[in-house]
């Protein structure tokens, strides 16, 4: 998986982020990484983060290019 992160100082983070969300993701469905592969879709999952005493909301867009996965991390303002 490669992880494309908002900003580089947090780039471990959101790498461990972006990891455990499409496992739990690819563990509750089964069949989810086959449909988004074949069908060239793109799986967007929100959420809220809670850092340094405030929530930061990012939306984490997983697609494969060439069989390779990628998430890309959008920060969504306030």
């Amino acid at each position: 998986m490669i992880v494309i992160p908002p900003a580089v100082e947090l780039e471990e983070y959101f790498m461990r982020l972006a990891k455990a969300t499409w496992t739990k993701y690819t563990y509750n469905e089964a069949d989810g990484e086959d449909e988004i592969k074949k069908k060239h879709k793109t799986l967007v999952i929100s959420c809220d983060l809670d850092m340094l005493e405030e929530k930061v909301a990012v939306k984490l867009h997983y697609r494969f290019i060439r069989d390779t996965l990628y998430c890309f991390i959008e920060e969504i303002g306030n």
